[in-house]
């Protein structure tokens, strides 16, 4: 795997954490080993370490106990969830919200209802919005 590969996956695998944050802390909980999720919160927010560690490490734990898509979201022997009807790509005019951190792929698109950003789950900060 190069370097820009391994990087791209980190990234995704970022971004599944900070979505699925509250199930994955949950897992680990319930398994005792929340230190390896607190190692990775502090990896990303105060950049102590490359994620990539603490991140095969949760991936590791929670395919061995049974979850398929492990900490990165793939490898799921699922059937994908069909988009909603007559919705196509974003317009230009689109605001978007990204990571604060720089630190994985997440998108949020906004929405007219949306009263706050949404917020990074990792660092506990809003995401950053950009216009299109």
């Amino acid at each position: 795997m190069t370097e820009e590969v391994s990087a791209a996956r980190i990234r995704r695998g970022l971004s599944y954490v900070c979505e699925n944050l509250e199930d994955l802390r949950e897992h680990l909980a319930q398994l005792g080993r929340t230190a390896e999720l607190d190692r990775l919160r502090r990896a990303v927010v105060d950049k102590t370490e490359s994620p990539a560690t603490p991140l095969d490490a949760i991936d590791r734990i929670v395919r061995a106990d049974g979850n398929a898509r492990g900490a990165y979201g793939d490898n799921a022997r699922m059937v994908p969830e069909p988009g909603p009807l007559g919705v196509g790509p974003a317009a230009e005019a689109d605001v978007a919200f990204l990571c604060p951190l720089s630190a994985c792929e997440r998108v949020e698109w906004a929405e007219p209802t949306m009263r706050e950003a949404p917020r990074c789950r990792l660092g506990e900060v809003p995401l950053r919005w950009v216009k299109g």
